[in-house]
């Protein structure tokens, strides 16, 4: 499941970043008439056109931070995808000794049930024998 979400958060940014490169490439383009208008056209031209490059180049140096942290997310969502299916191996392989335990815990339960059943019979009729004990001692005491 998580390896699904990954693949999704990964293609996802995949397509983004597409989008992107397909939308700065036609921005490119643009400017790239421009420039051949410019360089047919006067000197002033040139001055907007090298302000263009910068501000190019600045888009560019923007876009290549936001795909670094993009590649940063992607291998920390791998990461933890990883991890993730590493602890449910890991439960999955203890589940059959937790139910091992359980069900001994249980037949150890019920065992001591057994036994306090077993046991409380016989005591119960000691404990009446003795109260009747008690009951014609009190009344031999009692009786002059």
């Amino acid at each position: 499941k998580l390896e699904g979400i990954a693949g999704q958060y990964y293609t996802l940014l995949k397509s983004q970043l597409e989008q992107q490169r397909i939308y700065y490439e036609q921005k490119i383009e643009a400017i790239r008439r421009e420039h051949e208008n410019a360089i047919n056209g006067s000197d002033e031209k040139y001055k907007s056109t090298s302000e263009l490059i910068s501000a190019l180049k600045q888009e560019r140096n923007q876009l290549e931070q936001r795909c670094v942290t993009l590649r940063r997310k992607h291998k920390k969502v791998s990461d933890d995808s990883l991890f993730l299916k590493n602890m449910i191996e890991s439960l999955e392989a203890d589940k059959v000794d937790f139910r091992t335990q359980i069900t001994q815990a249980q037949a150890e339960l019920a065992k001591a049930r057994d036994m306090t059943v077993q046991s409380l019979a016989p005591l119960e009729e000691k404990l009446y024998s003795l109260m009747l004990q008690l009951d014609s001692d009190v009344i031999e005491i009692n009786s002059p």
